[in-house]
């Protein structure tokens, strides 16, 4: 595969479901790597919030706010897309959901958009929510590639039983006619990532950064508190070093046992062939 100007969007028409989070901590290290670690390009299409700006000090991405109401909003999107680079693009929920999509659909552009990612938490609204986004974008292209992202998820082994509003119910209980996976066309069973509840998800970001970028820093913290403990620094330098050692410990976790598996799953659906 390796195109380096590969084109993501991640959507959702409902709110709090993580769109912002998926697109900074897996998209856009995914189009970094893709894109011989080249910074790659990161849209926001939201009137009411600007998350990505909470990352103000990721190198991965160059991030620029969209104007959702904008009346030239189709001719933004065209080039956009007419653009040499690779792009995350960054959907809002709600009415920015509708507007953005149509703009897409009216100015051709769904047809150059290479990956949908349509993020869910486990409750039965954002399955709903998922399978009407995904029916209406299949309307406007239905050779578009999807993938599911299960976000805030509990642990891997027991993930059809939180999210069984995506996979139907494992228990036998309920009826699946409603589930995700039941209202889905393409021949994919295993076509959604599962990205783990963590603590080092808001610590990152509390430092501006991604997971994947603390995760490859390669400063030695220990080395720091030896040195800083031997000339008895400041007590709070101390806990602050000890706790960014903490931080890039379980980023490094985090990295190998979540998001290299997204990336893995990322390429081989970009890679794959639709039969329908």
């Amino acid at each position: 595969m390796k195109k380096s100007n590969l084109k993501i969007v991640v959507v959702s028409s409902k709110g709090g479901v993580g769109k912002s989070t998926i697109s900074m901590q897996l998209v856009a290290p995914f189009l970094y790597e893709q894109s011989n670690k080249e910074p790659v390009s990161f849209y926001e299409f939201d009137d009411e919030n600007s998350d990505c700006l909470s990352y103000g000090d990721s190198k991965l991405t160059k991030r620029k706010i969209m104007e959702v109401s904008s009346p030239i909003l189709r001719e933004e999107l065209t080039e956009l897309f007419a653009k040499d680079e690779a792009a995350c693009i960054d959907i809002g929920g709600n009415k920015t959901t509708t507007i953005v999509l149509d703009a897409l659909n009216e100015s051709g552009m769904i047809h150059f958009v290479d990956l949908v990612i349509i993020p869910l938490l486990d409750g039965e609204q954002d399955g709903i929510n998922a399978v009407v986004v995904y029916s209406i974008l299949k309307d406007m292209r239905p050779d578009l590639k999807f993938v599911f992202v299960l976000n805030r998820a509990k642990n891997h082994r027991y993930i059809e039983y939180q999210f069984d509003n995506f996979f139907g119910d494992v228990r036998g209980i309920f009826q699946n006619n409603n589930s995700v996976k039941n209202c889905v066309f393409d021949n994919h069973d295993d076509n959604y990532i599962v990205m783990l509840d963590d603590d080092i998800i808001k610590y990152s970001r509390r430092f501006g950064l991604t997971i994947y970028e603390i995760a490859h820093h390669n400063q030695d913290f220990i080395a720091l508190l030896k040195l800083n403990m031997s000339t008895f620094s400041h007590e709070q330098e101390i806990k602050l070093i000890s706790f960014k050692n903490y931080i890039k410990k379980a980023s490094d976790t985090y990295y190998e046992d979540v998001l290299k598996l997204g990336f893995d799953k990322l390429k081989s659906i970009l890679e794959s062939t639709h039969d329908n």
